[in-house]
């Protein structure tokens, strides 16, 4: 009977450690099951409710959130913060710190417990510590007890002892250093809404998500766009766009492609040094070019953008933007220059590489910040630079473009750009010089930009993405004049 007794309770506990739970809520805590599920809030009656592998959370300004695990542990988080519980079992609490920070006290002798961000990873047992996650993807780690093994995209690792800090970016580990502050209350933010916008671009692509979100998104939409059109190969397309505001001093610009048999859609969102003018087309006009003195007074700072099937992804981040004068010392024309770019690619087997981005193909670091991307600065998948070629298989009057990059494992990649109107046919130089009537900004009305990736990493997939020159046209992004 004693042993029927024991086996009962070594059975109840752990299915108890199976799961965690909402321990106190404060002000207006989001959550779903998963990614392509629609974000529900948290009332104070679900304190206590039960939270599986796969719950992502988000708290709002002024918020916070306790959770409870089975084995004692505990975590909070902060005001406007992004997580994910990845992995909640009998044996390991795994979770992903997407944006703000977690603070958390991990039971001595527990199971094993880990966070991820965009940049590091946190290894503890019997630890009080807080992670970090700024608007660039940079991880600080401050550890109050114990000890928390950190390591970073490299695979080099180091041990954070009691009073000291680290951080981590996506060049690497810098050392433990000893910190002077004290353990943070968790009661203010650290980031903003800005950092929820940039993570939602690239970790929603299911298609119930995206057209969820687009379905409230179109009303708050300043500018918008629908039509039907050929593509390139012939295929009848609805295409729908449209541009929004997440923050003061952002935009999201969605394009939404709906064919018979597939469904794509493309984001980009950008994010400038300050508050956005209620005429958006003032800032965007001026963000790649600017003729002047004195550089535009929005600028803009990042880049973050994805073109999807649904199942594979192509994503591009950006940062550090800055205007370059053309002569420093006498001025008359600046351009943006982004201190940091990198290409991702992914199917669904390497979707969660790089915090969401997908495999690393290429980018670069402006180092020596002569606002130049020069030999040495460039990192590769495969660490060293792949076989590229171009060609324009139609001609060199014809938009059609076809580039193609192939690093050493195995990996390609290759893109197909076309300037398409909406009947299908291929745009050539000659339909802008005496072919069309009326002006340029007349023929961008007709005009859409269509560019297909395939890849071997899509399993003979490709993703198909087609958006109207008119939109960018109106919002001030092309203008042809």
């Amino acid at each position: 009977m004693k042993k029927m007794f024991l086996g009962l309770f070594i059975f109840l506990f752990v299915c108890s450690a199976e799961s965690a739970h909402v321990y106190k809520i404060k002000g207006e805590i989001f959550y779903r099951e998963n990614s392509s599920a629609q974000w529900k809030k948290l009332r104070e009656s679900d304190e206590n409710m039960t939270l599986k592998s796969g719950y992502e959370i988000r708290t709002s300004r002024a918020s916070s959130i306790e959770i409870l695990m089975d084995d004692g542990s505990k975590i909070k988080m902060a005001p406007l913060s992004y997580s994910k519980l990845e992995e909640e079992n009998q044996t390991e609490s795994k979770l992903n710190l997407f944006a703000g920070k977690i603070r958390n006290w991990v039971k001595k002798f527990s199971k094993k417990f880990s966070i991820k961000t965009p940049t590091a990873v946190c290894a503890v047992r019997g630890t009080d510590f807080v992670t970090s996650v700024d608007a660039e993807g940079n991880t600080r780690v401050e550890v109050y007890d114990g000890r928390v093994l950190t390591s970073d995209s490299n695979g080099m690792e180091s041990l954070v002892r009691r009073g000291q800090f680290i951080e981590v970016n996506r060049q690497g580990l810098t050392h433990p250093q000893d910190n002077p502050n004290p353990p943070q209350s968790m009661d203010s933010s650290l980031g903003d809404r800005k950092l929820i916008a940039k993570k939602e671009i690239y970790t929603d692509i299911s298609k119930e998500s995206i057209l969820k979100q687009a379905q409230s998104e179109m009303q708050m939409s300043e500018y918008q766009n629908r039509k039907v059109a050929i593509d390139a190969f012939g295929n009848r397309v609805r295409m729908e766009e449209y541009i929004v505001r997440p923050a003061a001093e952002q935009f999201k610009y969605v394009v939404l492609n709906t064919r018979k048999n597939d469904f794509n859609f493309g984001k980009i969102l950008f994010t400038f040094d300050e508050a956005l003018p209620d005429d958006l087309s003032l800032a965007t006009k001026n963000m790649i070019n600017y003729e002047g003195s004195t550089e535009p007074r929005w600028v803009l700072k990042e880049m973050t953008s994805i073109i999807s099937n649904t199942l594979d992804k192509v994503t591009e981040d950006a940062s550090g933007g800055h205007m370059v004068a053309d002569n420093p010392a006498a001025p008359s024309r600046f351009s943006l220059f982004f201190k940091n770019y990198a290409m991702y690619a992914a199917g669904p087997a390497q979707a969660n590489e790089n915090g969401g981005l997908g495999r690393f193909l290429w980018g670069y670091s402006d180092d020596n910040n002569n606002n130049r991307a020069e030999e040495g600065e460039f990192t590769f998948l495969g660490e060293s630079a792949p076989t590229s070629y171009s060609s324009n298989p139609l001609g060199d009057n014809v938009f059609y473009n076809v580039s193609r990059n192939d690093y050493l494992g195995g990996t390609w990649i290759e893109n197909r750009y076309m300037a398409v109107f909406d009947n299908g046919k291929i745009a050539s130089v000659s339909d802008f010089n005496s072919g069309l009537s009326g002006s340029k900004n007349d023929v961008l009305d007709k005009l859409n930009f269509e560019t297909v990736y395939t890849s071997s990493l899509f399993e003979g997939r490709k993703i198909d993405l087609i958006f109207s020159a008119r939109l960018l046209k109106d919002s001030g992004i092309a203008s042809f004049e």
